[in-house]
């Protein structure tokens, strides 16, 4: 009966990030399955970690042999890496943890102490394009890289997490996954025509900078703005850009990406932001079926063509610029 229908909520931290699970249901069982989504994030987490000594992933950094034997999960993630690299022209590499742990962040976030060690010296032998070195072999799961070369799978291991637990929960009722940023929604929720999703400031977080009305889509916001520490008096941010093995020289805070899966959302948005205001707007705005709201360095918000079909009409919020008024040539 319809007076059994009833909201579910659930959350929990797990791969350094609060998740959070609103699912509309008359299902008995529904707080059962919610938990069980967390034993899914906590298996991908103990397979994915760079941080945990003995997950799947640091076995695979630390291995000497030709070829390493991953489980359907890790070969999975790897193929979706392999995917984004190729798509993004190399901008996304999740080969340059050696890179990232030089600019300081060779541990979690949460713990990074506050001192200030000495500026770091470039990535020795830092060389672009690492996953072109990376082979992948469907028929045995057996992956292949150069000896000394790390990998880094946080952001789409997460998205891909993401998916995972939108594929699980798909058909029954409406839900919403969201974990740091990094949300998939499904259906709509009861009398409404879409999820609404607020959109913070990169840097003002309690400043609505745009709503989105989301219904089987998936959102993601990539930004440089809260993972930052120092190196003696140099600045350093979690996004490396492969093409220099440095902290990315970008004139964006952030930028927040619709699509149809998470994965897609959250790579496609890491490459715009590394891309920069002008070459990232035209990145997203050449691909099909998804859409980017981009904040620059001086608080301007560029809106490409389809996220006009995302966004909610909201008062008192800074203006977003569309295609008619952005000017590239001038970002």
């Amino acid at each position: 009966m319809k007076n059994n229908w009833h909201w579910n909520g659930y959350g929990f931290k797990a791969m350094g990030t609060r998740v959070y699970i609103w699912l509309y249901s008359n299902t008995p069982n529904s707080s059962e399955i919610l938990q069980d989504i967390q034993s899914t994030f906590d298996s991908m987490e103990r397979r994915l970690s760079r941080f945990l000594p003995h997950s799947e992933l640091s076995l695979l950094n630390c291995t000497t042999a030709h070829e390493f034997r991953a489980s359907p999960t890790l070969f999975s993630v790897m193929e979706a890496a392999k995917w984004a690299a190729s798509a993004t022209g190399g901008i996304f590499d999740p080969t340059i943890l050696g890179a990232l742990e030089t600019a300081g962040y060779n541990r979690s976030f949460e713990t990074i102490a506050a001192e200030q060690p000495a500026v770091p010296a470039p990535t020795p032998n830092y060389q672009p394009g690492g996953f072109a070195g990376v082979t992948l072999n469907p028929a045995t799961r057996h992956i292949g890289k150069p000896p000394g070369l790390k990998i880094d799978l946080g952001g789409i291991g997460k998205g891909w997490t993401v998916d995972r637990t939108a594929d699980r929960l798909a058909g029954n009722a409406p839900f919403l996954v969201n974990a740091g940023g990094d949300l998939y929604a499904y259906g709509t929720p009861p009398e409404h025509s879409a999820w609404r999703v607020d959109i913070p400031h990169p840097t003002h977080s309690k400043q609505i900078i745009a709503r989105l009305n989301i219904a089987d889509r998936a959102v993601a916001t990539s930004s440089i703005t809260r993972r930052r520490w120092l190196r003696g008096n140099v600045p350093m941010h979690h996004l490396i850009d492969p093409r220099t093995g440095r902290p990315a020289n970008t004139d964006l805070q952030s930028v927040t990406v619709v699509a149809r899966r998470t994965v897609v959302a959250e790579v496609f948005a890491k490459t715009a932001l590394i891309l920069g205001a002008r070459d990232g707007f035209s990145f997203l705005e050449s691909l099909l079926d998804v859409a980017g709201l981009l904040v620059t360095a001086d608080n301007r918000i560029l809106a490409t063509p389809q996220m006009a079909a995302y966004l909610y009409p909201m008062p008192d919020i800074l203006p977003i610029e569309t295609p008619a008024t952005v000017n590239t040539a001038k970002i």
